[in-house]
C-alpha cells in the first residue's frame, strides 16, 4: 500500500509539470512585410477568355492574398476566384470592375496553408495569358509566404503557360487570438498529430481515455476507420502513438470506444465486427518510441456491427446500440467480468443512436436509485427507459420536439434534473445555428424541453459531456466548445471557451471534430477529428474541475478517516451537510446521498471501490475531502 501511495503522490507532482502550453491562446500573427512574385510584365501570348485553366498558388503559411495585376482587352466586370487545387471547388469568388489595360485587383483574401487555383470564372473582358514562347520559369517564390508553382494543365505544357495574374502580392494574415494558428478562447493547444501518423485510414472518429493510478500515465484511444490507436498523453506536449488494434473485420466510418475496469471496449459499424476487449494494463509494458500491433484480450460476437457503446461505470453494465440485433435498440451486457461479457437483456422498441445510462439521483422519487437510460433515437426523438430489471426493460416516456431532424446524442447533468442533447440534422434541414436542447427530467414520466442554446455558428453538433457546471461539446467544423450550464433552470447556457479545430469553415457539414474526452485527472482534454488528434488545455476557470478542492477557511476543514481507507470512512467537518457526492478523479459522479440525517461522525462504506483517489464533496457548502482507497 505504501508503494501505491508513493505512486499517487508522484502522479500529482508529474501531472503538474506539463501544464504550460507551448502555444498560448493569445493575440498573434500579422508580423512581416508583404512580398511580390510571379511574372512582372506581359511577354508573348494572347488575350484569353478560358476559365478552365489557371495558375497554382502555394501558401506556405496562413497568408493574405493582397493583390495582383491583370491586363485586360477592355473594361468590364470580371469574376476572380480561389479554387481547390484540382479546380473542383470554388473556395472564394468575387466580382471586380476591370479597366482596359493594366490594373491592380485588391483581393485581401485570407488563405490557410495549402495549394490553390488562382483563376477567373467569367469570359469577358479577356485577360492576357503568356504562352510557351515567353520566358517562364516556375516556381515563382513570393517571399517566405508562398509561390506560384505551375498550372493545372496536364502533361508537357504544365509549365509552358502563365495565366492572368502578374506581380502577385502576399502578406501576413491579420493578427488574431489563436493557439498554434487555431482560433481559441481560454483553450490552448498542447500537441496535435495527423491521422496519417496515427495509423492512417480513411478517417478518424471517436476518442476515449484511461488513467492508470499506479503509474500516473494517461492513455488516449483514437478510433480510425481501420482500427484503434493508443496514444500516451502523459506528457501532453509530446504525445506518443505506441499501440494499434486493427479492426476486427473491414473498415467503417464509425467506431466507438469506452473504458470500464481498466479494459477498453471497441465497436464498429463494420459488418461482423463484434466487440473487441483490450486489457489496458497489458499496454503499460510496451515501448512508447515505436508502435506495437496488439490483439484483443477478449472478444464478444453476439452482435456484428454496432454504432455505439455506453457503459454505466457505477453498475458495470454496457449498452450496445445501433447494432444488427434487437432492431438496433439496447443490447445490454453484464461486463463486471470485463473479459467475459454476458447478454442479460435488451430493448427493441426503438433504434437508438446513442444513450446515457445513469443510476437516477434526481427529484423524481418514483425512480430514485434505479438504473435509467436516456435514449437518443435518431428520427424518433428521445425515449426514457427503466433498466433496473435488465430482463424486463420498461419504456417510461417518449418525446419529440419541433424542428426535429435526427436526435443524436446527449448527457445528463450531475444533479439529474436536466438532460442536454443535440440534433445532427436540424442545422442543415432548417437553416438554424448550432442548437443544444435542455430537457427537464425532474418528472421522468413527463419530460419537457424547457429551452435551448443557439450558438453563433452553423456547425453541426456531435458529442457532448458534462463535468460539474461545464459542458464540453465537439461540434464538427467549429471544434471544441465549452458551455456553462449552471443557469439551465432558466433555459440559458453560456459559451465560456472554445478551440476551433477547423478554422476554414463553420458550415453545417459532417466533417471536423468527432468527439472529446474531458475526464483525464490532469484536466487536459483529448479531441478527435476526421483528420487529427489534439491535446488541449482549458484555462483553470473552465477546466474539468468538478473534483477540485478549494482551500477551506479557518475552522472549516473537512476530512475523512482513515486515509488511506480499505473498507469504511468516517466523516469529519461536514456538519450541516445533508447532500453528499462522491467523485472519481476522472470527474465522473460515482454516487450521491440525499437528505442525510446528519453527517458529523457518519460512516460510509468504500470497500467496493477500486484502488484510487476519490473526492467527497458536500453539495451545500462545497466542503471537500480527498481520500485514497488502497487495499
Amino acid at each position: 500500500m505504501k508503494r501505491f501511495l508513493q505512486q499517487i503522490v508522484a502522479f500529482v507532482i508529474v501531472s503538474g509539470a506539463y501544464a504550460q502550453s507551448p502555444f498560448p491562446c493569445e493575440l498573434s500573427g500579422g508580423e512581416g512585410e508583404p512580398a511580390m512574385g510571379g511574372l512582372s510584365d506581359i511577354q508573348i501570348g494572347q488575350y484569353h477568355d478560358n476559365g478552365a485553366y489557371f495558375n497554382i498558388l502555394q501558401a506556405y503559411q496562413n497568408v493574405t492574398l493582397i493583390s495582383a495585376r491583370v491586363y485586360a482587352n477592355e473594361s468590364g466586370p470580371r469574376t476572380f476566384a480561389l479554387l481547390s487545387e484540382d479546380g473542383e471547388d470554388v473556395l472564394v469568388a468575387e466580382v471586380f470592375d476591370v479597366p482596359d489595360g493594366w490594373s491592380t485587383v485588391e483581393f485581401n483574401w485570407q488563405l490557410d496553408p495549402g495549394s490553390y487555383g488562382l483563376a477567373t470564372l467569367s469570359n469577358n473582358p479577356q485577360l492576357w495569358r503568356d504562352d510557351l514562347n515567353s520566358d517562364i520559369n516556375y516556381p515563382y517564390e513570393i517571399g517566405n509566404y508562398g509561390a506560384i508553382t505551375g498550372t493545372n494543365i496536364q502533361g508537357e505544357n504544365e509549365f509552358n503557360y502563365y495565366y492572368f495574374f502578374y506581380d502577385v502580392m502576399l502578406g501576413p494574415s491579420p493578427a488574431f487570438v489563436n493557439s498554434g494558428g487555431y482560433p481559441c478562447d481560454k483553450v490552448e493547444l498542447l500537441d496535435v498529430e495527423s491521422l496519417s501518423n496515427l495509423g492512417g485510414g480513411n478517417n478518424g472518429n471517436d476518442t476515449w481515455g484511461w488513467y492508470d493510478a499506479a503509474s500516473g500515465r494517461e492513455i488516449a484511444m483514437y478510433g480510425r476507420s481501420n482500427g484503434t490507436s493508443f496514444i500516451d498523453v502523459t506528457d501532453p506536449t509530446n504525445i506518443k502513438y505506441f499501440a494499434s488494434l486493427q479492426s476486427a473485420t473491414g473498415s467503417a466510418t464509425h467506431r466507438d470506444i469506452k473504458v470500464f475496469n481498466n479494459h477498453a471496449f471497441v465497436v464498429s459499424e463494420a459488418s461482423g465486427h463484434g466487440l473487441q476487449i483490450v486489457r489496458l494494463a497489458d499496454l503499460l509494458s510496451l515501448p512508447t518510441n515505436v508502435t506495437t500491433e496488439i490483439s484483443p484480450t477478449s472478444y464478444y460476437d453476439n452482435f456484428g456491427n454496432a454504432h455505439n457503446i455506453m457503459i454505466n461505470e457505477e453498475t458495470g453494465f454496457a449498452y450496445v446500440v445501433g447494432s444488427n440485433t434487437l432492431n438496433g435498440g439496447l443490447h445490454i451486457l453484464d461486463i463486471q467480468n470485463p473479459v467475459d461479457p454476458v447478454l442479460v437483456g435488451g430493448f427493441d422498441e426503438y433504434y437508438s443512436h446513442d444513450v446515457h445510462p445513469i443510476v437516477y439521483q434526481g427529484p423524481d422519487e418514483d425512480y430514485f436509485g434505479q438504473e435509467i437510460v436516456i435514449c437518443f433515437n435518431g428520427y424518433n426523438g428521445l425515449a426514457i427507459v427503466n433498466a433496473q430489471d435488465k430482463t424486463d426493460v420498461e419504456l417510461i416516456s417518449q418525446l419529440t420536439y419541433n424542428q426535429s431532424g435526427y436526435t443524436h446524442q446527449g448527457w445528463v447533468g450531475e444533479n439529474h434534473t436536466y438532460c442536454f442533447f443535440n440534433d445532427e440534422l436540424d442545422e442543415e434541414n432548417f437553416g438554424i445555428n448550432t442548437r443544444t436542447y435542455i430537457m427537464d427530467i425532474s418528472d421522468l414520466d413527463n419530460p419537457e424541453i424547457v429551452g435551448y442554446y443557439e450558438a453563433t455558428t452553423t456547425a453541426v453538433d456531435h458529442n457532448m459531456y458534462i463535468i460539474g457546471d461545464k459542458m464540453y461539446q465537439s461540434n464538427y467544423l467549429s471544434g471544441l466548445r465549452v458551455l456553462d450550464v449552471s443557469n439551465a433552470t432558466n433555459g440559458d447556457l453560456e459559451l465560456v471557451g472554445y478551440f476551433d479545430t477547423n478554422p476554414e469553415s463553420d458550415a453545417p457539414q459532417m466533417t471536423g471534430t468527432w468527439s472529446n474526452y474531458p475526464y483525464f485527472p490532469s484536466g487536459n482534454i483529448g479531441v478527435s477529428t476526421f483528420t487529427h488528434f489534439f491535446m488541449l488545455r482549458p484555462s483553470d476557470a473552465i477546466a474539468p474541475n468538478s473534483v477540485s478542492i478549494d482551500e477551506p477557511a479557518a475552522g472549516e476543514n473537512a476530512a475523512v478517516y482513515p486515509n488511506p481507507a480499505q473498507s469504511t470512512i468516517q466523516l469529519q467537518g461536514f456538519t450541516g451537510e445533508h447532500h453528499l457526492a462522491l467523485f472519481g478523479m476522472d470527474g465522473h459522479l460515482i454516487k450521491a446521498w440525499e437528505a442525510l440525517p446528519g453527517t458529523a461522525g457518519l460512516n460510509l462504506a468504500v470497500g467496493h471501490l477500486p484502488e484510487g483517489v476519490y473526492v467527497l464533496k458536500g453539495m451545500e457548502t462545497g466542503r471537500s475531502a480527498r481520500f485514497v482507497v488502497a487495499k
